[in-house]
């Protein structure tokens, strides 16, 4: 008959033995230096991050957009798209291009009222 105490080792890995194991390893590491705080004046010494202005952090953003968005449309046909859109507008029903149009007018104006709702903080 075996007993059922016998050591796993794959129990050690497991559990509460597994955080035993750790507190073990720990203690038996090299004992904590004390820095006096010297990690805390070191980093009070440092030089405050600087911070850009909100001119600077659109113009991060909106100079790459631009430069990507021009190399992007120099890549169509300007003619092949004037084409394309005058065949549209021949072909399409007025009333479609009024429902486009009051589509393109809602999302336009709902999204400057939401806009203008998070700066001045009502949402």
């Amino acid at each position: 008959m075996m007993k059922q105490d016998q050591h796993n080792p794959s129990d050690d890995f497991s559990g509460d033995s597994f955080d035993r194991f750790l507190s073990k390893q720990l203690q038996q590491a090299q004992p904590y230096l004390e820095d006096d705080n010297f990690t805390l004046q070191v980093m009070e010494r440092l030089p405050a991050a600087k911070k850009l202005s909100r001119w600077q952090e659109r113009l991060i953003i909106i100079v790459p957009l631009i430069v990507i968005s021009l190399l992007v449309l120099s890549q169509f046909s300007v003619l092949g798209i004037l084409v394309k859109l005058w065949t549209f507008l021949l072909a399409a029903q007025v009333s479609s291009l009024l429902q486009l149009g009051l589509f393109t007018t809602i999302a336009v104006i709902s999204g400057a009222s939401f806009w203008f709702a998070k700066q001045s903080k009502l949402i």
